[in-house]
């Protein structure tokens, strides 16, 4: 029937409800998530699910990053609410023995997680360029997770002073990293992100 199809950039017919498909999985799950933990005794109180609000804001913005062809940001803050939201979540309700103040290596996770999302719309020596941090990001998040947790005897201060030294072996890595990237890249060549571009019009 006219009306329940339209053609794509690349000429292939496209189903006008294949994204509602999408929108209505994603509450279908959301709302399973919370009949569960409700059912399950996890959630003393609807109050605690306010990071709701901050995981759907953030799968809008995911969906317009990805299916909108919206900045490359708008998936960085999409991951960062989802992912930080769950977390949460999760301290809300099947964690809630463990204090944020245990866990805010997490957040760093989150954010390296975020970052490596939004470097790889990127191309070429500008993506290597964000990766790098964002991995970093999320290395020093594990190295910083088993100390707020107290899972080690170790303290954190006699860890920096004996281990310090990696810190330069790290950034020298990085360097070259970096180094060999762009040297490879050829010139001329943007960190555009391919959600941006358009098909060009053919000529009439």
């Amino acid at each position: 029937m006219a009306g329940k199809n339209r053609i794509g950039a690349s000429g292939r017919e496209k189903p006008l409800y294949a994204k509602r498909y999408l929108v209505f999985s994603t509450v279908f799950l959301l709302l399973g998530v919370v009949l569960l933990l409700w059912t399950t005794g996890f959630l003393p109180d609807f109050s605690a699910l306010w990071p709701v609000v901050f995981i759907c804001v953030g799968l809008v913005f995911l969906y317009r990053g990805f299916h909108r062809n919206a900045r490359e940001t708008t998936v960085f803050a999409g991951m960062f609410m989802s992912l930080g939201g769950l977390v949460a979540l999760l301290l809300n309700t099947v964690l809630t023995r463990v204090g944020l103040i245990r866990v805010w290596p997490v957040f760093m996770t989150v954010a390296g997680i975020s970052l490596v999302a939004y470097a790889l719309l990127k191309r070429g020596a500008y993506r290597v360029t964000l990766l790098v941090p964002a991995v970093s990001i999320v290395v020093l998040s594990f190295v910083f997770l088993p100390f707020s947790l107290k899972l080690v005897d170790v303290e954190f201060i006699q860890f920096v002073v004996r281990w310090w030294p990696s810190l330069f072996i790290l950034l020298g890595l990085v360097l070259l990293t970096v180094y060999f990237t762009r040297k490879s890249t050829p010139t001329g060549e943007t960190g555009a992100s391919p959600i941006d571009e358009s098909p060009e019009k053919p000529d009439a």
